[in-house]
């Protein structure tokens, strides 16, 4: 009988990590299917998103932890949980953008927890040539929000240094891995993406929308210091809703996906179990140190 894990500990040991231990559901379901039920709930999420909340960066003045959790409480220190996943927000703005924020940092911390909680070598490697393959996918439907969150969580420093497990990593994966890091680079202002954005040959279309909240606290702070109170920037205001408008068009682009709703996946890709960063430093050490 598998043992439940100590509550406020972190594992150190091969027999402390077994409790653990399990295979991620990726691994029974086609690439496909679950890059589609992705792209279903980063619509979703898209679509939360007000433009309201965009014209003044106000999710840059909401009070919330890096990990979603209100003033640091978590019933279980292990997990991060989907109830506990709500920031306190003031009910008078949207919160669209920060939510947006925080499913994109909660899927790239649950990438390193299915990898770290593999329960052998064999079976991490196959976890991590899965992602590889869902990410190729998500590219593919034009899902770039998915795209870059399962690459970061790739290549978080709990995953990347397990190298006797990479080592094991076929070729072919690595190459794919290769190349969309490099479509995925920033240099350059991120011109990769933004021109891939700007064609979408398969017709729906979810944005990596930290480039567009950048690009409008960028816009906010570039103020010229001779322009006073009393007069108006318009051509800052032009910048903003030009890129409030080009969010706007996702949010249409983004209901054109025909693919149909696949209740239990689209609930297990929403609701997504996340260890906590220490436990995932801990696992990954012990793995790596094993060769678990």
């Amino acid at each position: 009988m598998q043992t439940q894990p100590i509550p406020g500990y972190v594992p150190k040991t091969k027999i402390e990590a077994r409790s653990y231990f399990r295979r991620s559901f990726i691994l029974y379901e086609r690439s496909e299917s679950i890059a589609q039920q992705l792209c279903l709930v980063e619509r979703d999420v898209l679509l939360a998103v007000q433009w309201e909340e965009l014209v003044h960066c106000r999710w840059t003045k909401m009070n919330t932890n890096v990990d979603g959790r209100q003033d640091g409480k978590n019933e279980d220190p292990h997990f991060t949980d989907k109830s506990q996943k709500s920031p306190r927000f003031d009910s008078s703005l949207h919160h669209g953008v920060q939510d947006a924020i925080q499913r994109f940092n909660v899927v790239c911390q649950w990438v390193a927890s299915e990898i770290v909680r593999a329960p052998n070598l064999e079976v991490r490697v196959r976890t991590i040539e899965k992602f590889i393959r869902i990410a190729e996918k998500c590219r593919m439907y034009s899902n770039f929000a998915t795209l870059i969150q399962v690459l970061l969580g790739l290549q978080a420093p709990a995953v990347s240094r397990l190298h006797k497990t990479w080592s094991k990593v076929r070729n072919s994966e690595l190459k794919i891995l290769d190349e969309l890091s490099s479509f995925t680079s920033p240099t350059k202002n991120w011109k990769h993406m933004r021109d891939s954005m700007t064609t979408i040959p398969f017709g729906g279309c979810i944005p990596f929308l930290g480039i567009y909240l950048s690009d409008l606290v960028s816009n906010q702070k570039d103020i010229s210091p001779l322009l006073k109170q009393p007069l108006v920037n318009f051509s800052k205001h032009r910048v903003t809703a030009m890129i409030i408008k080009r969010v706007l068009t996702f949010q249409n682009l983004a209901r054109r996906y025909p693919f149909e709703l696949n209740v239990d996946l689209f609930s297990r890709c929403n609701e997504l179990e996340c260890l906590t960063p220490d436990v995932i430093k801990g696992l990954s050490h012990v793995t790596e140190r094993h060769n678990a």
